[in-house]
């Protein structure tokens, strides 16, 4: 399972930060940042232990909010458990 501050490496031999995940429509979908170059941003989803770029534009646009509320949801918990 990957979560969130998890560390990837890919295909194209970066290490992505997953920095957030979101459910849609019974499917996983992660928001990476590229460890070395923070511009460098990929939207996936898993498929047969594969990481697979996600290409619809749509569809990302729809994602955008979901990974924004789970963001948020894990820097809530990050600032409760500091407490």
């Amino acid at each position: 399972m990957i979560d969130i501050k998890d560390t990837i490496a890919l295909s194209d031999n970066n290490e992505y930060v997953v920095v957030s995940k979101a459910n849609y429509n019974d499917e996983v979908y992660y928001y990476l940042i590229d460890k070395n170059d923070s511009g460098n941003i990929m939207f996936c989803y898993q498929d047969n232990n594969q990481m697979v770029e996600l290409t619809d534009k749509d569809l990302i646009v729809k994602l955008l909010p979901l990974f924004l509320e789970a963001s948020k949801n894990e820097l809530k918990d990050i600032i409760e458990a500091s407490h």
